[in-house]
């Protein structure tokens, strides 16, 4: 969680002198930024712990950026001097009086004059006597003493855990995991001072610094190593050093890495040293709460996504968790990470027991559970109540090594009912898949289904127009025939008028005939009447006149009989009646015309 800005009220004026020189150490450019790496080579000459030294930069730089600007690395100038004047690292305290900032360096403007070889060390003689003795008591290896032997001393004592970690911080001088005969003499003289009442200091006084740690250049609390080129989000923060405890974890333990010295010899490990580097880096990302350690959670993401089942991965699990702490350490996160990455690249799966070249260095050696009850046979020597609690914390320890082996055997059986039921989940979900592929074609043929009733109602809708269509046009057709019978009765019509018309001129004809036998008798008296025959030929020629026109009109009938033929053959004729009327005005002009002659004869 980033920690949270610095109020304008409580930023530092950029007019001090002694800060300003401090600043140029960092910043010769008067570039305004302060990278990461810069001001903590520079923070850690304060001599302070890790822990508070994360804490300082987390209240510098509080919205992450990775580096420090000109009031933010006076606000932690500010802060290194509340730690080492004994106050509280807040920014709260930012306002106190106090003297300025000190480093170990002879660059510095207040430099501080290292001790000396030869000054007072505040363990008593009879007290380190004492102290040596509960630390042989407690098995050292090569001199050292790793947290978990410390721990049961330390948790002894009854003090919170947030003083017994401070105290681990301050006594752990040279940051390895371990402790020395010297370096746990101060540890317990800081458990006897607070057992007084006396509080544990933020930074190891010089008093309590062992005359063999005081050659050394590695002061107390300072950061031993820092990546040469740190990301934009490096800070002290995510750099602990690999023995500072920043924290008890959540079961009460000390968190120490469990680091060799240099002085030590190197012994073979499975795990490469270039795969080693690779998954340190993984662990130090992994570890959110920088413990130490990771837990299940914090790993899952990362084992799940090798793809190897969780029985496996189970499996490995239980092979890098050596003391069966539901935890995993540094060491034992790279072997796990082995163990994957050999499954996973080569196809080798991992053995069922350790072999001893596969344990890790920090726990070779070291009692195991078993031996847990030898812990505290000599602690606190000399004190009856102490020693009351040791015996009585060993008894427990014995009890809790039994319910372990029986807490394994009930993982395991809940290991195996967890692989039925995975197997149970796996054909479930293989039932869902098929309930969701038949779903899908079910879907599919609705959908089908669906277009085809659209389909069939366009048909539908298709063929009600060919049917409204097909209506219209037997209605025309029937309109069409009405129409034809009416003009077939019609053209019967005209035909019997025209038959009527020839029976008339059939009857003209006689009558024409009768005529001209009428004339040839009038010729006969053509003699007798020759004399009147000049005076009636005008009368004669305007007959012949009308005779002519007779004739014509004659014709006329004639033509308008071939045109009733043409009507008859499909042709639309002349109306009949016309004809009609024709044929009786040429019988009765050729009745008007023989008449005129016959009234003159």
């Amino acid at each position: 969680m980033a920690a949270p800005l610095i109020p304008l009220s409580q930023q530092i004026p950029t007019g001090n002198s002694l800060y300003e020189s401090y600043y140029k150490q960092v910043d010769p450019a008067y570039t305004g930024r302060v990278g990461a790496s810069e001001a903590a080579l520079f923070l850690k000459k304060s001599g302070l712990s890790d822990i508070t030294l994360g804490k300082i930069w987390d209240l510098a730089d509080p919205e992450g950026k990775g580096f420090l600007d000109k009031q933010g690395f006076y606000v932690a100038l500010r802060l290194v001097a509340c730690a080492q004047s004994g106050h509280e690292v807040t920014l709260s305290n930012l306002n106190l009086n106090m003297p300025p900032p000190k480093f170990h360096d002879t660059s510095s403007p207040l430099m501080v004059t290292p001790p000396s070889a030869e000054a007072h060390w505040a363990v008593r003689v009879e007290e380190k006597a004492k102290f040596d003795g509960i630390f042989e008591s407690l098995l050292p290896i090569n001199g050292l003493l790793s947290g978990d032997k410390v721990k049961p001393v330390l948790m002894n004592s009854k003090l919170p855990l947030d003083v017994l970690g401070r105290v681990w911080d301050l006594s752990d001088i040279d940051k390895d995991g371990h402790l020395d005969r010297d370096e746990f003499a101060v540890a317990m003289h800081l458990v006897y001072r607070a057992l007084e009442k006396e509080p544990v200091p933020s930074a190891l006084p010089p008093s309590l610094i062992p005359p063999s740690k005081r050659k050394k250049t590695v002061f107390p609390g300072a950061v031993p190593v820092l990546p040469a080129s740190p990301p934009p989000k490096d800070s002290l923060r995510s750099t602990p050093s690999h023995g500072s405890v920043s924290s008890l974890n959540s079961t009460g333990s000390l968190s120490p890495k469990h680091s060799l010295k240099q002085t030590q010899p190197t012994v073979n490990w499975v795990v490469p040293v270039a795969d080693k580097m690779r998954f340190d880096e993984i662990f130090l990302k992994t570890d959110l709460d920088l413990d130490g350690y990771v837990s299940g959670q914090e790993v899952k993401e990362i084992f799940m996504h090798s793809g190897l089942t969780q029985n496996l991965l189970a499996h490995i699990w239980a092979l890098a968790d050596t003391r069966q702490t539901g935890k995993l350490s540094k060491d034992q996160f790279a072997l796990a990470m082995y163990f994957i990455q050999q499954k996973v690249s080569k196809g080798i799966d991992p053995p069922q027991v350790l072999s001893p070249d596969m344990v890790p260095p920090s726990e070779r050696g070291t009692p195991g559970p078993d031996s847990s009850g030898s812990l505290g046979s000599g602690e606190f020597t000399g004190v009856k109540e102490l020693d009351d609690i040791s015996q009585e914390i060993a008894q427990l320890q014995r009890e809790k090594y039994s319910l372990e082996q029986d807490i394994r055997e009930k993982e395991e059986a809940i290991r195996q009912k967890t692989s039925e039921v995975q197997e149970l989940q796996n054909d479930l979900d293989r039932e869902t898949s098929s309930l969701q592929e038949l779903e899908a074609q079910k879907q599919d043929a609705q959908d089908r289904l669906d277009e085809m009733d659209q389909q069939k109602a366009k048909l539908r809708d298709m063929l009600s127009d060919v049917r409204q269509k097909c209506q219209d046009e037997t209605q025309m057709i029937s309109s069409l025939k009405t129409q034809i019978q009416s003009q077939e009765s019609d053209l019967k019509s005209q035909e019997d008028d025209l038959n009527r018309a020839k029976s008339e001129l059939n009857r003209l004809q006689q009558e024409e005939t009768q005529l001209e036998q009428s004339i040839q008798a009038g010729r006969v008296q053509l003699e007798t009447i020759i004399k009147s025959l000049k005076s009636t030929q005008d009368e004669i020629n305007q007959a012949r006149s009308k005779l002519s026109q007779l004739h014509e009109s004659r014709q006329e009938a004639h033509r308008s009989l071939e045109q009733c033929d043409q009507v008859l053959d499909g042709a639309h004729a002349t109306s009949l009646t016309d004809l009609s009327d024709l044929s009786e005005g040429v019988s009765l002009a050729e009745r008007g015309g023989f008449g005129a002659m016959v009234k003159v004869e």
